[in-house]
């Protein structure tokens, strides 16, 4: 058997369309991954109560990664023993490495009086103006507005005003990010420090563990940089994030969930993997 796996990936324009967000051309290698005993960690901007949706429709009972890198959010039970430095939080065991929601917000505004750039972020929001702004319904911008580690906001920006905005960022311990809607201010935690914390965990039960990340904007660039498997996802024109475009990493041919589900076949292969023994499969 080849060596066990863990699958990293970002949700939105990967595993779930950009547009849609449905993950029904991702179904085949998703079945193959849970008949495998393969563990997907969803590593996304999304917030806890967003993932929990997605992870339950999609039968997942494996850790997940919320709000670019800000916590690790592990089900209770899932490892033999709860990891060092984790805390209970209902059924779950949580890793915490952003800083507080409330700082982020104060940050932003210091930073729009500071450079005079109207940056207007998920706080100042109604449910209805996020879900004009995602396509969400309602009830999800509800849940994409419950952020606890991480604000989004939008801004008209040029090349300077972007490098402008991470210095400020920097100059407050924070950072600056872009996904695929949206700029990110956060803290020093990013999505790659969360999949190496979680990989670590994965490998003190089995030391051969590889790992894989899919993903297709520049925030996931960091994660993309931690695992053994980096793939890029391409954007629905065909191209891809400008982060991207050196890295001599494999890409997949089609956009969204379609070419997701491609690489991770072609990343599986005929071989099946040798199983964790302590993982709980899918029910």
């Amino acid at each position: 058997m080849s060596r066990p796996l863990v699958v990293f990936s970002d949700l939105d324009g990967c595993l779930l369309d950009r547009e849609t967000y449905d993950d029904a051309a991702a179904r085949p290698a998703l079945e193959r991954l849970a008949r495998e005993g393969i563990p997907l960690v969803l590593c996304s901007s999304k917030t806890r109560a967003e993932v929990e949706v997605h992870r339950a429709r999609l039968g997942l009972p494996d850790p997940f990664i919320v709000e670019n890198g800000g916590a690790i959010v592990i089900p209770g039970g899932y490892f033999p023993a709860p990891p060092a430095g984790t805390h209970a939080a209902g059924p779950y065991r949580i890793v915490e490495l952003g800083v507080a929601y409330a700082r982020l917000t104060a940050a932003l505004r210091e930073i729009a009086a500071a450079t005079g750039l109207r940056l207007r972020g998920f706080a100042e929001m109604e449910p209805a103006e996020v879900a004009a702004l995602t396509g969400l319904d309602l009830e999800a911008a509800r849940r994409a507005k419950a952020r606890e580690y991480d604000e989004p906001f939008v801004a008209d920006l040029g090349a300077a005003d972007v490098e402008r905005l991470g210095r400020e960022a920097r100059a407050r311990g924070l950072t600056l990010t872009q996904g695929g809607r949206l700029y990110h201010l956060t803290g020093g935690a990013t999505k790659g420090a969360a999949v190496e914390l979680l990989t670590d965990l994965y490998r003190s039960l089995s030391p051969e563990v590889a790992t894989a990340g899919l993903g297709d904007g520049a925030n996931d660039l960091p994660m993309l940089e931690v695992v053994d498997h980096p793939i890029v996802i391409p954007r629905a024109e065909g191209d891809v994030d400008p982060a991207f475009r050196d890295r001599p990493w494999p890409r997949a041919r089609r956009p969204g969930p379609r070419g997701w589900n491609e690489v991770v076949l072609g990343l599986l292969g005929d071989r099946a993997r040798t199983r964790m023994p302590w993982r709980k499969t899918a029910s």
